[in-house]
């Protein structure tokens, strides 16, 4: 996905309640975007670019997809502009064992296993998708959210039509493209619909 996007893009900034993060996880399921640097590995995009401990990207992300391919060696596998990155831990069962990085029933799905093309990809800025799954979502959703995160428009205006009343009490200083808003920005999203993203940030109250 382009750079250009980015002017059509308007901030979401709120303080919510602990007991509200819950109510962010389908959108770091369906997934969303992030802007960083491509043409890098994915092992550098999470420790390096995002500042996960290295520790725990070995120990905890076992599973990852790149564009739907299974991903063994994060070393070797490159962010590409417009790339879909899929992370989670572990999964149970046969299947679970089977897509984790260097399982040893690889190859039962060699027919998915990503695997890297001499293309050159250079080093550069650009925008990715990234979903979160399984004990993930609660780790490292909350990073990317206070982080910040870009979500379509019309999926974030669809997001707040779902949400009960509890949703918009429990969510205080509100600041749309820099400018104090009520609670009402939160009601059906209207005043959204003039971008075609939002980039939201979370501040969670302690």
């Amino acid at each position: 996905m382009p750079l250009s996007f980015l002017h059509t893009m308007k901030n979401l900034c709120l303080s919510i309640q602990p007991s509200l993060m819950h109510r962010f996880y389908e959108i770091l399921q369906s997934g969303f975007f992030v802007k960083c640097r491509t043409g890098i590995s994915i092992n550098t995009l999470l420790s390096g670019e995002l500042g996960l401990n290295p520790q725990y990207v070995n120990e905890r992300i076992t599973t990852v997809f790149l564009d739907g391919s299974c991903v063994d060696n994060i070393e070797r596998a490159v962010i590409k502009e417009g790339s879909t990155l899929a992370l989670s831990s572990a999964m149970p069962g046969l299947a679970g064992a089977t897509m984790r990085r260097d399982s040893v029933y690889a190859t039962l799905r060699s027919s998915i296993t990503y695997e890297e093309k001499d293309d050159v990809c250079r080093d550069a800025e650009g925008i990715i998708r990234v979903k979160l799954f399984n004990l993930l979502i609660d780790e490292l959703g909350p990073v990317f959210l206070q982080r910040g995160i870009m979500v379509k428009a019309d999926e974030m205006i669809q997001f707040l039509k779902r949400q009960p009343e509890t949703f918009r009490i429990g969510c205080s200083n509100i600041m749309f493209d820099g400018k104090a808003a009520n609670r009402s920005i939160l009601l059906d999203g209207e005043e959204l619909a003039c971008a075609d993203f939002i980039f939201l940030k979370i501040t969670i109250i302690t």
